[in-house]
């Protein structure tokens, strides 16, 4: 006997028509309710999982061309990721289980998330991906405090304190924690004396975080911090020294390259991808550099190959971060809520790699909500 399984689209209080300039063929999906049904040969059908999406779409003022270029913008990448999150349930389906998922237009109007939330009832979904943006996150969490929001794109201590509140992007700051690692193993060893933190960090974050993290191993460093000018740097040829790339323009990066290529003792790590660590892959393996990132697509992964074309098959040659984010945010979510609808009790159980994300979650406080930690550490 034949089963057949559904994947049900609605839209709540969003309205839309076509016309509108390069994006017409994807805001298509939203000029009315989508019913789309899938076949399997399996036995075994559960009750649906319940999954509302608030993004910023802006669908009928983009239609109207009542938009400014800003808000124009964002409704582009809530859209990429909307096709994205879309093409992840596409691409699930074979589960054997049944996926109700609803699109709020939030158009990033604090207002307009207030009323919606005082009249829809959300804890009868399983998880609320979005809102985009802090504030209105932290609207939904305090008003729905039982029910799973991820928030797809904000990561920020004040959401730490709502315990229902899971933060899908990682801090910059913990990209140094694999880093520092490296160097408490190697200080051990040969109780190098020395630390340059060099590149970009506007708000300071980033060398505090490593100078506390630092003092909290007792791990004693002469710390130095410099934007650019690296030249100036009076090294001695003798003693080896750690050197920190915190990232920057081309200039700046291209200034980190050619002080490695002088300073044969240096013990050189970068923190966020660069595009100099590739054009010099050579150089850099001579010092086994190591660097973190967020994202990153592994090629030689069958799964995600697997998953790559999938997406080619939709969407042509043509990606972006927004629908890759989508696609492994939403995959992941619903990969664990197959497992238990209760999504409190497998977040934090088990890490996952998507196309270009990492997804390893821990519980802030006995009282707090969950962040992801989920980092790719690269050897060149």
């Amino acid at each position: 006997m034949r089963n057949t399984f559904f994947v049900f689209f609605s839209l709540i209080i969003l309205f839309f028509s076509e016309g509108i300039s390069k994006m017409d063929q994807n805001y298509g999906h939203f000029k009315k309710k989508e019913n789309q049904t899938y076949n399997s040969n399996s036995t075994n059908q559960t009750s649906s999982i319940k999954i509302i999406f608030m993004l910023p779409l802006f669908l009928s003022s983009v239609k109207d061309e009542k938009i400014d270029n800003e808000n124009k913008q964002l409704s582009e990448n809530a859209l990429y990721f909307y096709l994205g999150a879309k093409s992840a349930i596409d691409f699930l389906l074979l589960k054997n289980k049944k996926i109700n998922v609803q699109v709020f237009d939030t158009r990033n109007e604090r207002k307009r998330i207030i009323n919606f939330i005082h009249s829809y009832d959300l804890s009868h979904n399983h998880a609320v991906i979005g809102p985009f943006f802090r504030s209105s996150l932290e609207e939904v969490a305090k008003n729905n405090k039982k029910t799973p929001i991820i928030s797809p794109l904000s990561a920020s201590d004040s959401l730490n304190a709502y315990p229902n509140v899971i933060q899908s992007e990682a801090k910059d700051i913990y990209l140094s924690e694999p880093i520092l690692e490296e160097i408490k193993l190697i200080y051990q060893n040969n109780k190098i004396k020395t630390l340059y933190l060099l590149g970009e960090d506007p708000s300071k974050k980033m060398t505090t975080f490593i100078k506390k993290k630092l003092s909290q191993w007792n791990v004693h460093f002469q710390i130095f911090y410099l934007k650019n000018n690296f030249f100036n740097i009076k090294t001695s040829h003798n003693l080896p020294f750690f050197a920190i790339f915190l990232g920057g323009d081309f200039f700046i990066g291209k200034e980190f390259i050619d002080f490695v290529k002088n300073n044969k003792k240096i013990i050189p790590f970068g923190i966020g991808y660069h595009n100099v660590y590739y054009k010099n892959i050579s150089l850099l393996r001579e010092y086994k550099f190591l660097f973190t990132t967020k994202y990153h697509f592994n090629k030689n992964d069958e799964k995600k190959r697997k998953m790559f074309h999938f997406l080619k098959k939709k969407f042509g040659n043509y990606f972006n971060k927004y629908q890759l984010l989508g696609f492994d945010l939403t995959y992941d979510i619903i990969e664990k809520l197959f497992e238990n609808k209760n999504l409190f009790k497998t977040i934090d159980q088990k890490s996952f790699s998507g196309l270009i994300s990492k997804y390893k979650y821990q519980k802030i406080s006995d009282k707090g909500g969950y962040i992801n930690k989920g980092l790719w550490i690269i050897h060149l």
